[in-house]
């Protein structure tokens, strides 16, 4: 079957949901633009990146990228959508409460059962779930070490300096390890996730509002010839909100519903799984029913944090009558998108491949997180069996002949 042609795109925006982490805006723009020197080099194009421009409330920025390629220009308006004073608001609680609240979280979902549908759809992302709940574990066990060694010595006070001595432990190997092995972090993510699914969290729920009101605002301002809605790790839950509530906002005001959701090395499931998140299930499920909304997920096995071979709308237990996929998937290997011994510098930190998904590659491949959001090739003619450039390199290569 000959692949129908798609229009090239001039001019497009790009709404971008991050994961659940402290990095603000500005930290967002200093790495796309450290990126995107590798990403020219790659692709042997142009690209530029403007000065961020803060919108009123500090809820999202926005950065012009300027795109020149044997394909053609396209001028994009990279907007990146904060929720890092939420983050950062959680991890400055007081650590006994930060404690309590990812307990109550770890046996929501072990009793709800929502951890062994973990192991059924994905047992890498089951046990990257236990990960902070192990290390904790481990920090108690090192204390009692400490405890049983001290009181093995027999020293004066009875059992008061064996307890220091396991408090002590406990407390520096959770100051060092907790911190620098991103413990404490993940416990603050999986109580926000909780609470989230569950509707306790008006903040964030105020702000996927506001959110889905400046993207409408957006694509008024603007003829744009596409806009895409992108979600990565935590975001991918956030962005099926977002686009939920700018729906229901477009079709308010009398306005064609017709975007694109780009899911990139989501976690969607780890809401959608749970028995009590029936808000996120139907809407989901009210997305599927927006013919002009396409949705596309990138999900990679290298990738711990990502739900790798699952459909996340039929994982939630939904079914629509589409007649195209809801969502599109491809699988993606990240060995593929960078130079061997990038590759292997990066494989075994599983925080930084799971970035890659929003970095720029150093080999050409059909997916990059650079070309989608800056180049000529709209989303929907992205396929898994060539590259992108290839075939207007190729055209351009027989004009010259």
């Amino acid at each position: 079957m000959s692949e129908v042609a798609q229009p090239s795109v001039s001019m497009r925006a790009v709404f971008l949901v991050g994961g659940y982490e402290r990095n603000d805006a500005a930290g967002f723009f200093r790495r796309i633009g450290r990126e995107m020197d590798r990403f020219r080099t790659c692709w042997s194009v142009e690209a530029t990146l403007a000065t961020p421009v803060e919108a009123p409330g500090a809820i999202a920025t926005t950065a012009v990228a300027c795109y020149r390629g044997p394909d053609g220009q396209c001028r994009t308006d990279l907007t990146f959508l904060s929720f890092d004073d939420i983050v950062k608001h959680d991890g400055a609680r007081p650590f006994v409460v930060r404690l309590a609240a990812y307990i109550v979280a770890f046996f929501d979902y072990v009793v709800s059962g929502t951890m062994f549908r973990f192991f059924a759809a994905n047992w890498r992302f089951a046990l990257y779930f236990l990960y902070p709940f192990v290390m904790l574990c481990l920090f108690v066990w090192l204390g009692t070490v400490a405890y049983r060694l001290v009181d093995g010595v027999g020293l004066p006070g009875g059992p008061i300096l064996p307890a220091l001595a396991g408090l002590l432990l406990v407390y520096g190997a959770g100051r060092f390890g907790g911190r620098r092995y991103f413990v404490f972090h993940l416990m603050d993510l999986w109580s926000f996730s909780r609470e989230h699914l569950h509707c306790r969290r008006p903040g964030m729920d105020g702000r996927v509002d506001a959110w889905a009101s400046l993207i409408a605002d957006h694509m008024a301002a603007k003829p744009y010839d596409e806009v895409l809605l992108v979600g990565h790790s935590t975001g991918g839950a956030l962005i099926l909100d977002v686009a939920h509530q700018l729906a229901e906002r477009l079709i308010a005001e009398g306005r064609k519903v017709d975007f694109r959701l780009v899911t990139v090395g989501s976690t969607s499931l780890k809401v959608a799984l749970h028995p009590a998140a029936k808000r996120a299930r139907s809407r989901l499920e009210a997305l599927a029913r927006f013919p002009d909304i396409r949705w596309v997920e990138f999900q990679a096995l290298t990738d711990v944090i990502n739900f790798y071979k699952c459909d996340p709308y039929a994982r939630a237990g939904l079914s629509h009558q589409r007649v195209d996929e809801f969502p599109r998937q491809f699988q993606v290997r990240i060995r593929d998108m960078l130079e061997r011994d990038a590759y292997r510098r990066v494989k075994k930190n599983f925080f930084r491949v799971h970035y890659q998904f929003i970095s720029a590659n150093s080999r050409r491949y059909f997916y990059d997180f650079f070309m989608i959001c800056c180049g000529t090739r709209p989303i929907d003619a992205v396929r898994g069996d060539r590259l992108p450039l290839q075939a207007e390199a190729g055209k351009t290569a027989k004009a010259q002949a």
